[in-house]
């Protein structure tokens, strides 16, 4: 074969020039995508074979290295309407080993842009999820972004390890399940070296869980600077009445003043949590840790009722049976008796 006739393809039994291989991929794409657009049951097929194609082509264009050939993959481009952007997406999806495995094709979403969410988790991790049914024909972007946007792939240091079991539950009762065995569930866990990766269902009330404690905190936080306020307020009006230093209707920068306080000392400006403020009115001799205790108990128990939980409407939500699959660093309280009863492998 001649150096230049390097560069062409064979087509059945004809060569190809890399003019009509473009111009073929490129009929073939535009069929794809029509395809694509307008039969949803072959959409999934229609997006890997088009990324498929693309690949092929992007890599022929990078074997080649010439300008013609440079010439005739932007042209392509344009033909087909696909920003860089979207054909990076095409031959993503293309390449992922789940997304593409046959037996997955009634259980994923024919969309690219969903696809290609999925197509930037582990394969084992998304695996998990489709079987699961984590995610299926019907999840939406929304979802989709929110699992793959939550760093719920399995570390890379457990590529070589295999699903090792799956847990359901009534779908009406997850949440509360999932409370009653959580602490127990993850000593064996860490027992046995075992890596999970929870439900979304699970994450997200934990999720919930947290923001909501952090509105509880803060709540507290604001009572407990009132309450600071309010004891200063009867210490030194107290202290300047038993001293005789002012009238009573003196203003209280001034009786802080003839009590030789700096204002520093006796304000929270400067404090960030709640613990910062226990700790000033105790180390200023104001209470003690009795005194401290019981109003912040209060606080707490006022905050936990202003926030309440979501957890009954959590229970209500329509969701089939899910697969507990990820580890989640935050844990609900641990309560006293837990059972494992309801739960079936």
């Amino acid at each position: 074969m001649k150096r230049s006739n390097l560069t062409q393809f064979f087509s059945d039994s004809n060569i190809q020039s890399p003019k009509e291989y473009f111009d073929a991929s490129k009929l073939s794409i535009k069929k794809l995508i029509l395809e694509q657009t307008e039969h949803e049951h072959r959409a999934l097929r229609c997006i890997i074979e088009i990324g498929k194609t693309l690949s092929e082509l992007q890599d022929y264009k990078k074997r080649i290295k010439s300008e013609k050939v440079d010439g005739l993959w932007t042209g392509l481009i344009n033909d087909i309407s696909l920003s860089p952007s979207t054909v990076t997406k095409y031959i993503k999806i293309s390449e992922n080993p789940i997304i593409t495995d046959k037996r997955f094709f009634s259980q994923i979403p024919p969309s690219v842009y969903s696809l290609y969410e999925l197509s930037k988790l582990d394969p084992i991790a998304l695996q998990l999820l489709i079987e699961s049914d984590e995610v299926n024909a019907t999840s939406g972007r929304t979802a989709i972004k929110s699992i793959t946007s939550s760093n719920q792939s399995i570390p890379k240091t457990l590529k070589n390890q295999v699903p090792l079991v799956t847990l359901y539950t009534d779908k009406n009762n997850l949440i509360s399940a999932y409370q009653d065995i959580e602490f127990e569930l993850k000593l064996i866990l860490e027992k046995y070296k075992i890596t999970a990766v929870f439900s979304s269902q699970i994450q997200t009330h934990e999720n919930t869980e947290a923001t909501r404690m952090k509105k509880v905190e803060a709540y507290v936080f604001q009572q407990a600077k009132k309450f600071f306020k309010q004891v200063v307020k009867i210490y030194v009006d107290n202290e300047c009445r038993r001293q005789y230093l002012c009238p009573p209707n003196t203003p209280f920068k001034k009786k802080i003043k003839l009590l030789k306080y700096c204002d520093e000392e006796i304000t929270t400006e400067s404090c960030t949590t709640t613990n910062e403020i226990q700790e000033l009115l105790i180390g200023l001799g104001l209470v003690d840790e009795s005194e401290w205790n019981q109003p912040y108990s209060k606080w707490f128990a006022d905050g936990l009722e202003k926030y309440p939980s979501k957890l009954s409407s959590l229970r209500n939500e329509p969701n089939e049976a899910r697969t507990i699959e990820s580890i989640s660093e935050i844990f609900t309280p641990v309560k006293k008796q837990r059972v494992f009863s309801g739960f079936k492998v």
